[in-house]
């Protein structure tokens, strides 16, 4: 039996060694969410605009429960995210020996993913990868090594979404399904209902990337769905990297924050 995807309580790192993300110890999403009534356990993964160890220490300071590295991106609202692993090793191993929470990677499509491309990867020591369905090979799913997100984006049919989540060593199903042009807009009834049809159907653990705009007040009900946590999309948070901290914070009404 796999362990579960994040689990309390963590272990601080010694600030500037390579102790991995997954030493450090998971967030356990069955037992987060799940319609608590006020959101305010909901998991906070912050997926990070930039491989920066600024940016994730300021996600850390707001509460963030785990932090996302990106590599291959494909979109230029995230400029900071293009390039391979090799290009961003150095600022992801910073990151991961600065953080005392886990820290996961975001594996995007520019190029395929091959098995040699994947061992260098997956030996970083992170305590996930997350991945669209559509460009994550078999043999990542297969590997035991490190826990699976399989993210879900615009043109997936139920069903499809409904056998991703059934299958073995899937964690969690992240909906990602907001088309560009529509990012950052409000968070609409038509979205509220397709996430609820999407959290009633899976069988694993559903997480909402941000790609619309949330207030605290909306949380309550993503909670009530059963949705276990948000990941904060990178193209979202504006301003500068030192409004970072405020951004995260204000995803989490346990901490406080204003909308």
């Amino acid at each position: 039996m796999s362990t579960p995807l994040l689990k309390r309580p963590l272990r601080v790192a010694a600030r500037g060694s390579l102790e991995t993300s997954q030493a450090r110890g998971v967030l356990d999403l069955r037992s987060v969410g799940g319609g608590g009534g006020g959101g305010e356990d909901l998991a906070l993964i912050a997926s990070l605009p930039k491989n920066s160890v600024t940016l994730a220490s300021q996600a850390e300071e707001g509460g963030a429960d785990a932090i996302m590295v990106n590599i291959e991106g494909e979109e230029a609202s995230c400029p900071g995210h293009l390039g391979s692993y090799e290009l961003h090793d150095v600022y992801i191993k910073d990151v991961i020996s600065t953080l005392s929470i886990p820290c996961g990677i975001f594996v995007g499509g520019a190029k395929p993913l091959t098995a040699e491309y994947w061992e260098s990867i997956v030996t970083g020591g992170f305590a996930f990868v997350d991945m669209y369905a559509h460009q994550m090979p078999l043999f990542v799913l297969n590997d035991l090594r490190v826990r699976k997100v399989v993210a879900v984006s615009a043109g997936y049919i139920l069903e499809q979404v409904r056998s991703l989540s059934e299958f073995g060593g899937v964690e969690a199903v992240e909906v990602a399904i907001v088309p560009q042009q529509a990012r950052g807009n409000p968070f609409t009834v038509l979205d509220f209902a397709t996430l609820k049809l999407i959290a009633g159907l899976s069988a694993s653990a559903v997480l909402l990337r941000t790609q619309k705009k949330l207030t605290t007040r909306d949380l309550p009900r993503v909670a009530s769905l059963g949705v276990k946590g948000l990941v904060i999309d990178p193209s979202i948070p504006a301003g500068a990297e030192e409004a970072y901290r405020d951004e995260v914070a204000s995803f989490s009404p346990r901490r406080g924050s204003p909308d």
